[in-house]
C-alpha cells in the first residue's frame, strides 16, 4: 500500500482507486468483503465509501435474499456504483457506429452510419450534431454518464486528446478530443479503436486479468494491443500496438500507410486481401466474382469470404498466405511475451477455415511453448465492439481513477 515517503494525500487517492475498482469488478460487495480482499481496515472502507455515498457516485441496498449477519441483526449492506449510461463511438473506415452502453456494457441503444466525412470541420460537425440527437433519441432511465467515448485508428495521444496519425491527413495534428468538446459542452475521450476494443473486453467481462492479454484486431488495418492485469499497455509515444506495421515480407508489396515493403497490413489487411483479388481476376484466375467486377460492383471482403467457402481455389490460396502470415506474428508474440491468451478479433475469422489455417501457423512456429500453452480465443464478430470499449474507456477515466 504505502511506500517509505509516500504522502498521506496519495495513500488516500491510492485506496480510494483500489477501493472503486474492487467494486465495479466484484459488485454487488459488502464493506467487510471489500476490507478482506484489500487488506484495508473496515473504517477505512467505510470512510470512503461514505463519501462516495455522499457524492452520489455509489448506491447501497439489502438483497432479499441474503441472510442475516453472523453477528446477528439485519444483513451487511451490499454496495454498488449508482446506474449509469455511457455512450461510446467508433470512427472507423468503414462505419460509424455510436453505442449507449451501462457500467457493465450491456447496449441500451445502438445506431451505426456510413463512414465519416474525411474533412476535418465536416466530420466535427456531424458527429456533434449525432452526440446531441443520439442522446435526444435514446430512451433510459440511468443517469448520464458525463463524458462522451471516441475510438479511432491511428496513433492516438489520449492523455492531450491529439489526433497524431488517422486514417485521414486533415485530421492529423488536431486536438479531436477538445473540438469536439467544445461543440457539445461535456468532457471527451479519444483513445486508439483498437485499444477501446481490447479494453471493452476485460472490463465487461468483469474478470481482473492476473497475467497479460493480447488483442489481436484485424480489418483494413491491423493491431495487438497489450493488457496486463487490467491496464492498457500504452508507451511513449501512444504507438504501442501497431503491429500491422512490422516487416513480415522484406520484399512484399509497399504499404499505402506506412510506405515500406512488406509490412503485415500490406499482406494480410482486408485492403490487401481485395487488391490480390482483383489482380488475380484481372488476370483470369478468378471466375468465381468476375462477374461482379463486369457489372461495375465494388469487390468487397464478404464476396470473397463467401467465393472462399464455396470452394474457389484460388480465393482460397490468397486467403490462406494472408492467414499464414498473420499466423507467424501471433506465434511471434507467444514466443516473445508468452501471454495468458490471444484475442482474434476479425470478420475475415468468421469462416471456419481461416480460424484452423491460422491456429496451425501458431501451433508449428512455437519456441517454448506447448500447443495447449498458446491460448487463441477467436472472438464472434460485433461491430459495435470498438464504440462499446469508448463507452468502457470513459468509465476508467471518469469512475476508476
Amino acid at each position: 500500500m504505502g511506500a517509505k515517503g509516500t504522502s498521506l494525500t496519495g495513500v488516500k487517492a491510492h485506496n480510494r482507486m483500489e477501493i472503486k475498482r474492487m467494486i465495479y469488478f466484484h459488485a454487488p460487495v459488502t464493506r467487510q468483503k471489500i476490507a478482506k480482499e484489500l487488506g484495508l481496515t473496515l473504517p477505512t472502507i467505510t470512510t470512503n465509501v461514505a463519501a462516495m455515498l455522499e457524492e452520489g457516485l455509489l448506491t447501497e441496498f439489502e438483497a432479499q435474499d441474503r441472510a442475516a449477519s453472523p453477528l446477528g441483526g439485519r444483513p451487511s449492506a451490499l454496495i454498488d456504483f449508482r446506474p449509469k449510461s455511457i455512450l461510446g463511438i467508433e470512427l472507423g473506415p468503414y462505419n460509424t457506429l455510436f453505442c449507449l452502453t451501462d457500467l457493465r456494457g450491456k447496449t441500451i441503444y445502438s445506431e451505426a452510419f456510413g463512414p465519416v466525412s474525411r474533412d476535418y470541420e465536416s466530420m466535427l460537425g456531424f458527429i456533434s450534431e449525432r452526440i446531441i440527437a443520439f442522446e435526444r433519441e435514446a430512451s433510459f432511465e440511468q443517469d448520464k454518464a458525463t463524458g462522451i467515448g471516441i475510438g479511432l485508428p491511428g496513433i492516438i495521444d489520449s492523455s492531450t486528446g491529439i489526433v497524431h496519425s488517422s486514417l485521414y491527413s486533415s485530421w492529423n495534428g488536431k486536438p479531436l478530443a477538445k473540438d469536439i468538446s467544445k461543440r457539445i459542452c461535456l468532457p471527451v475521450f479519444i483513445e486508439n479503436n483498437v485499444r477501446l476494443r481490447a479494453l471493452g473486453r476485460e472490463m465487461f467481462s468483469r474478470n481482473e486479468a492476473v497475467g497479460i492479454f493480447a488483442y489481436l484486431y484485424v480489418s483494413r488495418g491491423i493491431a495487438c494491443q497489450l493488457i496486463i492485469k487490467n491496464n492498457l499497455l500504452g508507451g511513449n509515444v501512444s504507438g504501442a500496438g501497431e503491429i500491422g506495421h512490422t516487416t513480415i515480407l522484406p520484399d512484399g508489396p509497399v504499404c499505402p500507410v506506412c510506405g515500406r515493403h512488406g509490412c503485415l497490413e500490406s499482406v494480410s489487411g482486408e485492403g490487401a486481401i481485395i487488391n490480390s483479388v482483383l489482380a488475380a481476376i484481372e488476370r483470369g484466375e478468378v471466375k468465381m466474382l468476375t462477374e461482379l467486377i463486369t457489372h461495375g460492383e465494388s469487390l468487397t471482403i464478404d464476396h470473397i469470404l463467401n467465393a472462399q467457402e464455396n470452394g474457389d481455389i484460388k480465393i482460397g490460396a490468397i486467403m490462406e498466405k494472408a492467414v499464414k502470415f498473420l499466423g507467424l506474428s501471433v506465434a511471434n508474440i507467444f514466443n516473445f511475451i508468452s501471454p495468458d491468451i490471444v484475442a482474434v478479433d476479425g470478420y475475415i475469422f468468421k469462416n471456419k477455415q481461416n480460424r484452423i489455417i491460422l491456429q496451425e501457423t501458431v501451433n508449428k512456429n512455437l519456441y517454448g511453448l506447448r500447443n495447449s500453452e498458446a491460448k487463441i480465443d477467436f472472438l464472434s464478430y460485433d461491430q459495435y465492439s470498438g464504440a462499446k470499449g469508448a463507452a468502457a474507456f470513459v468509465i476508467c477515466r471518469q469512475l476508476l481513477n
